[in-house]
Order: structure tokens, then sequence, then C-alpha cells
């Protein structure tokens, strides 16, 4: 038995460790077949597993770039997710392709997974996810239109424009409203100031108002100091911490410097 297969598929915990790190490398057919074996067997254990899932996806061997790609229709929720995290290494647009279908899927690891991913390649995401994540804005699932509507953004694509518009006038859902807004913001076109404005004025939800006050800040409209001073008299100390902090932000533009000052993590009156 090779070498590193045996010491992949040993008992010494330590020493496979070190191999499923040397593995990276590999372009040995057993060696990749051994991986995924321990990818594929709940006793190896969530932290080696999830080890195997990213070296798999460094490697780039065509038959582990196979493994993870098959991996994501199993009907084993854990393995799926492990393979969505294996993805994230493989800026494709197979791969882009798998982890968006993965945004909707039953499980909610699964999808935070396969976002997570998505994130790691922006690029390959505008390059060619921007038709699958529009059309995931309509899903019955809000944790799968959030994320959609994060990605959209993120893809500086003009044409998320108008959907991420509607998706903040017309959902229910709080959650998906404030993706909406965080989206509009990443988007950075001054058409979202007004519906941004609104939210920051009238949304009910201060999780909603404050990620508006952030996507203002981001816009640099000329009407940003003013719609954001008149917030800072909000009823929840969350939100106007993010008031204060864009309100900043526009200063320091003036001034002509960008350079991000320390951020806080809020404090919301709901936690």
């Amino acid at each position: 038995m090779h070498e590193l297969v045996a010491q992949l598929l040993g008992s010494d915990l330590t020493v496979r460790a070190a191999a499923i790190e040397a593995a990276e490398k590999s372009s040995d057919s057993a060696v990749i077949e051994a991986l995924v074996r321990l990818l594929q067997e709940p006793a190896t254990g969530e932290q080696p597993r999830h080890q195997v899932a990213d070296v798999l996806g460094r490697n780039g061997h065509p038959q582990a770039v196979f493994a993870l790609q098959m991996g994501v229709s199993d009907a084993d929720d854990i393995y799926r997710g492990l393979c969505a995290c294996g993805l994230g290494h493989i800026a494709s647009a197979e791969s882009v392709s798998l982890l968006i279908r993965l945004l909707g899927d039953k499980v909610n690891t699964v999808r935070n997974l396969a976002e997570r991913s998505l994130l790691q390649m922006p690029d390959s995401v505008s390059e060619s996810g921007f038709e699958a994540l529009l059309e995931l804005l309509g899903h019955p699932v809000p944790l799968s239109r959030s994320p959609a509507a994060r990605l959209l953004g993120l893809t500086r694509d003009h044409r998320a424009l108008t959907p991420l518009l509607d998706l903040l006038k017309k959902d229910r859902q709080w959650l998906v409203r404030m993706w909406a807004v965080k989206g509009l913001g990443d988007l950075g076109l001054n058409e979202a100031f007004e519906a941004l404005a609104d939210r920051l004025q009238h949304d009910d939800k201060n999780r909603v108002r404050a990620a508006a006050a952030e996507a203002i800040g981001k816009l640099q409209h000329l009407q940003a100091e003013a719609v954001l001073s008149a917030a800072l008299t909000d009823e929840d100390g969350g939100v106007r911490q993010h008031v204060e902090e864009s309100l900043a932000k526009l200063k320091r533009a003036a001034q002509g410097h960008d350079e991000p000052e320390e951020h806080h993590e809020p404090h919301f009156e709901d936690e």
C-alpha cells in the first residue's frame, strides 16, 4: 500500500492529520480515493472531515473535483455540506452552479456552507451565477432568498438593481429585506437611495433600519448626511450606532480619507 495512503487510513490521528495536509499536492489516484473515503465516513470525525474537504478542494485533481461535485447531491446533509466547503476552493462555473443550487437546500447548515463558499469566489459568481441567483429571489424559503440578495449585490451587476428594489419593497420577511438592503449597498448605485432612506425611516424592524443606515453610508449620495442625521433619534441603540458610523464614513470621504475606522458590533434592543 502507498505510504501516504496507509497514513491516511491508519489509526494514528496525529499522523493522519499531517498526511491529509500532505495529500493536497498529490496527483495519485489512490491518495484521492483515500481522502474521499475519509470524507464519506462519519467515523472520521467532524474536524478531520472538514480538513479533508478543504484539501480535496485545494488539490484540484479531476478525481477530487468530481467527488465533491457528486457529493452535493448525496442524501446525507452533513456530507452535502462538507462537499460545499470543498467546492469553495474551486472557482469554476460548475462550482458556482452547484453551490447556488445548494442555497435552496432543505437544511439550513448546508445553505450556510454553500453561501460561505460562494463568498470566497466573487469573480466567478459575477461571471456565471447572476441568472441563477436572480431566480432564487423568488424561492419560497426566506433563508434561500436572503443569501441570493446578498450575493447579487456583491456581483456589482447593475441588472440586480430593480430585482433587489422589488424584493425590498414587497417581501414581508425582515431578514430578506435586510439582505436586500445590504445587497443594494454593495451594488453602490444611487438609484437605490430613496428606497433605502424609506427603510431607514419607516421599517418596523431595527435590523433593517440599521442595514439601511450602513448602505446609505456606502452610496455617498448628496442627501445621505441629512437622512442619516435625522435618524440619530432612532429608538434603537444599534440603529443609532450604524447611523453614527455611516456619518463618520461620509465625513472621512469628504476629507479625502477612505481608511475604515474600528467597527464595533452594535447592541440591538431585541437581543
